[in-house]
């Protein structure tokens, strides 16, 4: 049913990595994907994170790398020996779709790949058409169910202790280029990472912590305006005054006098 042609596990890749292939393969290619990455679909561009999967059809034009850090994924070229058979991966080919965890799909495709090199048995080519009957069914559910993978984001740690960090140092600047370096993703998949899973953007939570920093410190300190805006990471103690007013409809000073009555 299924014929191995090659593949690998864990494969990792320098960020000066590029697989390109414009005209596709003649197999089916299956991408288990461990770190972020650009990929190129047929024409489409797709900013792919770790715990998605992608399933490339033969002669289908794909390109991908991670040009911000070093790429790994699982790897799995194969045919079907009845051509009927890849209408049932039909629906989950050439564009990624979030798989969760990623332990399952990468222990298949070693185990398929062992089968394939190494197995002595009769039972070899029974061993790896289960295999690959398992992996398969799992690539399937996964993408049938992706609404419910995707609400957990493989960024979810990074994301949270991100945010623990900033509440931490709030005095200090922060960028978005700065934390999109760290986590090892562009500028702007970051921005709709944080906005995915936070229900708010960057900038505005940033504003939102520092501004509650404020009114907290306001009230439980006697520091000057001055130093709490300081404190809370403003420049100025004019900036601070203005956004103050933006979010509150007052002022600092207005506020510390209001919660001391």
């Amino acid at each position: 049913m299924y014929h191995v042609i090659r593949g690998g596990c864990e494969t990792k890749h320098p960020s000066s990595f590029v697989m390109s292939m414009p005209k596709g393969v003649a197999n089916f290619l299956i991408l288990i994907i461990h770190t972020a990455g650009i990929f190129q679909i047929d024409g489409h561009q797709y900013e792919v994170t770790p715990g998605q999967a992608l399933v490339v059809s033969p002669n289908t034009p794909y390109s991908y790398c991670n040009p911000n850090g070093s790429y790994m994924d699982d790897w799995l070229h194969f045919e079907f020996s009845n051509p009927e058979m890849a209408s049932f991966l039909f629906p989950c080919q050439n564009a990624p779709f979030a798989i969760g965890k990623a332990e399952i799909f990468t222990f298949l495709i070693r185990q398929i790949l062992w089968e394939a090199a190494y197995a002595e048995s009769s039972f070899k080519q029974d061993n790896i058409d289960a295999l690959f009957t398992v992996l398969v069914n799992h690539l399937k559910s996964a993408f049938l169910f992706k609404e419910n993978t995707e609400k957990t984001s493989p960024y979810r740690a990074q994301l949270q202790l991100l945010k623990l960090e900033i509440g931490n140092s709030l005095d200090h600047p922060h960028s978005i280029k700065e934390h999109a370096k760290k986590i090892g993703v562009s500028e702007s998949y970051f921005q709709h990472l944080y906005t995915d899973y936070f229900g708010i953007s960057f900038q505005q939570d940033l504003i939102k912590m520092r501004i509650d920093r404020a009114k907290y410190t306001l009230v439980t300190t006697d520091l000057s305006i001055e130093q709490i805006a300081i404190l809370c990471g403003y420049a100025s103690e004019v900036h601070f005054y203005r956004q103050f007013k933006a979010v509150t409809g007052i002022t600092p000073a207005k506020y510390r006098a209001n919660m001391q009555t």
